[in-house]
């Protein structure tokens, strides 16, 4: 769901006056179309016989679409001041870390309260489990840290629009892993809708480089 900010960038950049590709629309679309797909195809899988009946969107589906708007909110400024200090792309990901951190402390405070801070015992038993040492680090310094920082990066050639078309791919990629680790499989919805994000993100930047390259021998 929250592959949805390729929406969400577009129409951003529309309110704000920039002129938008019609490759780009049409890309954005055979995004929603696939991850729509592959939505719905997680959800059929998710159903067994004997499981009892319920709404399709789930709660935590209701509260993931607020994703988007953050996400392509995120992008899209980030791509307007790396535009504007394409030097500091640390600064801007110190900055975005510690807005992450902050937010999360304020959520954990805010569900569990001071009560459900853990004792020294509990620290210690963490810091002594290598699963849990290493999640630690995986989830923090690669999925987080590294991945922000790649991504503000990025952004310093790509505008938000193609690099949220380029993240639409992750349900993709998400589907791959939980095969190969979970034994997933992906049905017919998913197939579908892996094709359809793939051929958004191909269409959708089809003559980028001409373009760049067009740019670059009106400068010289």
């Amino acid at each position: 769901i929250c592959s949805l900010a390729v929406v969400v960038v577009p129409i951003l950049d529309f309110l704000s006056g920039k002129k938008i590709l019609s490759r780009e629309v049409i890309g954005a679309l055979f995004a929603v179309v696939g991850v729509g797909f592959l939505e719905l195809d997680g959800l059929s899988a998710g159903v067994g016989v004997g499981a009892e009946s319920g709404p399709l969107l789930s709660t935590g589906d209701l509260f993931t679409l607020v994703q988007p708007l953050a996400f392509g909110m995120g992008f899209w400024r980030v791509e307007h001041y790396m535009r504007k200090y394409p030097s500091s792309a640390n600064q801007l990901t110190a900055a975005q870390l510690s807005a992450i951190a902050l937010s999360s402390i304020a959520c954990f405070l805010y569900t569990s309260g001071f009560d459900g801070l853990p004792d020294l015992s509990q620290w210690s038993q963490w810091l002594h489990d290598p699963t849990i040492i290493g999640a630690v680090c995986w989830t923090g310094l690669i999925t987080t840290g590294l991945t922000v920082y790649m991504e503000t990066l990025a952004l310093k050639t790509l505008s938000a629009a193609e690099t949220t078309m380029l993240f639409s791919t992750e349900p993709i990629f998400g589907g791959i892993c939980a095969s190969a680790v979970l034994g997933e499989t992906f049905g017919v919805g998913g197939l579908v809708g892996a094709a359809l994000v793939l051929s958004g993100c191909l269409y959708s930047n089809m003559g980028i480089t001409q373009n760049k390259d067009g740019d670059d021998c009106k400068k010289d």
